[in-house]
């Protein structure tokens, strides 16, 4: 039975332990105020100094991040069993637990999470000041269930402008060489690591390469005050910062003497004392530390370096087996990216996140087989009018001819794509005559977009984004290549879990780069920002909207946006009536609609809810009607009206694909009206469906003790409930998560518990 810290602030339960550290021991924690559970992370303080509040600048402006690709901090508290942040609960496996289990990936899933994490960084880097993550390593990135990555852990993370940082985060194998000290460091300075003291910086002349013991593991060592290593203020040049704690007797370097005679990204730490060099006149040890934003490249060339070859870089950079010599095909622009990642030389590396993350969206131009193809068409545009004017022959019109024949069975085959029953096999036959278009990627986009296929269409585009980067240099390609994006950027808006915003208007943002004159664009561009927050930039890119000529209808619902944005919502339910009575384009209408249920939900008026979404069944397009119904049958529960809840539950079981929350709602419903015998027979289907689902003999264990609670004492029977809470138990433990946890299971074990203490079962 594990004992968690009780905290004083009863906002938070703890309920499991999910991991422990160099930096501290990690909960799982529900938050009462939030109603979902979030990340607690008891930080080691030994120093004290969190509790003096020197942090909690840096955590403020953590707060402030959002990112599709990392967890949302919450906060920073601090109670009488110790200091934790607060941060949002990633449902998912870290890589290093995948790695340990033996998995293996391959290039394109490497190069797809590459993309994420890239972008993750260049979003941290970017801020003003930086975000330095410091302790990148497959333990702190998670896979999620949706096959994203999730950066996490910002405890030790640092903010560039001289905040001061408790400890720098040491993961062997991952951290760069400039993070183990200084080349300067003295052999007598030594750090302690798993119980044993080495020599971080010892230095092999004739290899000109650092040498570090070999440690196993992914853990992170924390460089605090048992390092006998001092901690000064940060540099107010450049992106330099100091992560090592003071000794007794310390004399911190002024701001004068850090702003002069410095090489970019070096400190020069003076420690009291009598000089070990005869040479030197002074009585003070100097040493050097180099860390900027460019350390975490080298911990992103190092994730993706193990991830492809399945082989954890070695702590000496001179003893990295390069990437190319595994015997692997890997293509030759993954291969550039990991090396130049890892140059021991920060300056060799990519200079900015911004750079790598440019570098690896285009990760096929660093492919030899790229750039020939490439230098081919090139070629041809000029070699082929002069071959056509030299050698007009009957043979050459011959192929002429062919190849008009080929540019028609491609335009038919790309028209088929949205156009015919079978449009997989169209693109297939687009593809397979030319790969380097963007056409069939183009057309397939928009088919599945337009069939309603959300979550389907989402990840044909990201599962293709590789191949679709290259055309976002060719001019006759922009437009399609714009499309693609803001086709991509509706996925994430109207994404079937939960929408993501930031991630739709990132989207949004590349295609109006790319499609600089559709007003539409910039209409959903704006919506995204005002989702966002960013009021100001929506309000902007509405001006830009309405000077190319937006129409009135789009203009309406861009107002209601931003007037939902500054939660205006009287004015904002007034500009979406507009946009549905003026409106003859279905789709717009249904935006109308549903923002204007969102409205009406967060009001808790759902009675209006479902008087708007049963006019819009009959007036939005035939792809969004089955979403419109769901939302139709939850607001017909919300307002108690559990017959009309049910007709439509069973309108929606009887259409389309059975979907395991649409059954399980008609059952509870049927339930809770004492329809008990209608309520099995849907759990009954259910259990053929989903035969691995726990839910459904859990609700077959309540409606069988709801029967028996119905009937005279001495006639019931409790034994098929306890029959059905067994059934349940079994799939519970081998389905779900370590630390994850279902209330309506643990309250069916108390049901179960209070029976058999009653007597009813064994």
């Amino acid at each position: 039975m594990h004992t968690f810290p009780a905290l004083s602030d009863p906002t938070y339960r703890i309920e499991a332990e999910l991991g422990a550290g160099g930096g501290g021991v990690v909960y799982k924690a529900w938050h009462s105020r939030l109603e979902k559970h979030v990340v607690l992370k008891r930080i080691k303080d030994e120093s004290g100094l969190l509790r003096t509040g020197r942090e909690r600048a840096e955590t403020d402006i953590l707060k402030n991040l959002k990112h599709a690709y990392l967890p949302q901090l919450y906060d920073f508290i601090t109670d009488s069993s110790g200091v934790y942040t607060v941060m949002e609960f990633i449902p998912g496996k870290s890589f290093a637990d995948l790695l340990k289990e033996g998995q293996k990936f391959t290039q394109q899933q490497v190069v797809r999470w590459a993309e994420q994490l890239s972008d993750a960084l260049a979003y941290l880097h970017g801020q003003d000041p930086p975000v330095l993550h410091s302790d990148i390593k497959p333990g702190n990135i998670m896979l999620t269930e949706n096959g994203d990555v999730c950066l996490i852990d910002f405890n030790i993370s640092l903010v560039l402008d001289g905040i001061d940082a408790g400890a720098l985060g040491l993961s062997h194998g991952y951290a760069s060489p400039e993070q183990y000290g200084p080349q300067e460091l003295p052999r007598d300075m030594q750090i302690s690591v798993n119980s044993e003291s080495v020599f971080p910086y010892a230095k092999d002349d004739a290899q000109n390469e650092t040498v570090v013991e070999e440690y196993n593991g992914d853990e992170t060592e924390l460089l605090s005050a048992e390092t006998e290593l001092a901690e000064v203020e940060a540099s107010p040049i450049g992106d330099e910062t100091e992560l090592l704690p003071e000794p007794p007797g310390f004399d911190a370097p002024q701001p004068h003497q850090l702003a002069h005679g410095r090489d970019n990204g070096d400190f020069d730490i003076e420690r009291k004392g009598q000089s070990t060099n005869p040479e030197s006149s002074s009585a003070h040890r100097r040493l050097k530390i180099r860390m900027d934003t460019r350390s975490d490249i080298y911990s992103f060339g190092a994730i993706l370096y193990h991830l492809l070859t399945g082989e954890k870089p070695a702590i000496s950079t001179g003893e990295i087996k390069p990437i190319r010599d595994f015997g692997i095909p890997f293509s030759e622009g993954i291969a550039y990216i990991v090396e130049r990642c890892m140059e021991r030389d920060p300056q060799k590396r990519f200079q900015t996140a911004a750079e790598l993350h440019g570098a690896v969206l285009n990760i096929h131009k660093h492919d030899t087989r790229w750039r020939i193809s490439r230098a081919k068409r090139i070629a041809a545009a000029i070699i082929l009018p002069v071959a056509f004017a030299l050698f007009a022959a009957t043979a050459l019109f011959g192929v002429d001819v062919m190849a008009q024949e080929k540019e028609e069975r491609y335009y038919t085959a790309v028209y088929d794509i949205e156009n015919s029953t079978d449009p997989q096999g169209a693109y297939d036959a687009a593809i397979s005559m030319f790969w380097d278009r963007i056409d069939p990627y183009h057309a397939m986009a928009k088919r599945l977009w337009n069939d309603g296929d959300i979550d389907v269409c989402k990840a044909f585009i990201e599962q293709n984004l590789g191949n679709v980067a290259q055309f976002q240099s060719i001019p006759e390609a922009a437009r399609s290549f714009g499309d693609i994006y803001f086709i991509l950027g509706n996925c994430y808006y109207y994404r079937s879990d939960e929408p993501d915003y930031n991630m739709a208007k990132g989207n949004f943002e590349i295609a109006v780069r790319f499609v600089e004159d559709n007003p539409v664009y910039y209409r959903d561009y704006a919506i995204s920002l005002a989702r966002t927050g960013d009021i100001d930039d929506a309000e902007q890119a509405l001006e830009k909207a309405r000077s190319l000529g937006l129409e009135t209808d789009s203009l309406s619902l861009l107002g209601g946006e931003i007037s939902f944005a500054k939660r205006e919502y009287d004015s904002a339910i007034d500009s979406f009536g507009q946009v549905i009575s003026l409106t003859n384009d279905d789709y717009l209408r249904y935006r109308a609609y549903h923002t204007s249920d969102e409205i009406f939900k967060l009001l808790g008026e759902p009675r209006r809810s479902a008087a708007l979404l049963s006019d819009a069944l009959s007036k939005v397009p035939p792809s969004r009607v089955r979403e419109i119904t769901e939302r139709l049958a939850d607001a017909y529960v919300k307002s108690g009206d559990y017959r009309s809840a049910i007709r439509v539950f069973e309108q929606l079981t009887e259409s389309g694909a059975p979907q395991f929350h649409i059954m399980q709602g008609l059952a509870i419903l049927l339930q809770n009206t004492g329809e008990l015998d209608r309520a099995e027979a849907v759990l009954n289907q259910m259990s053929d469906i989903f035969p691995n689902e726990y839910r459904v003999p859990m609700r077959r264990a309540y409606l069988e003790a709801d029967r028996q609670s119905k009937i005279a004492n001495e006639d019931r029977d409790y034994a098929p409930t306890k029959e059905y809470y067994d059934a349940a138990t079994a799939l519970y433990r081998e389905n779900v998560r370590p630390g994850e946890s279902d209330p309506e299971m643990q309250q069916l074990d108390l049901l179960i518990e209070q029976l058999r203490s009653n007597g009813w079962i064994d």
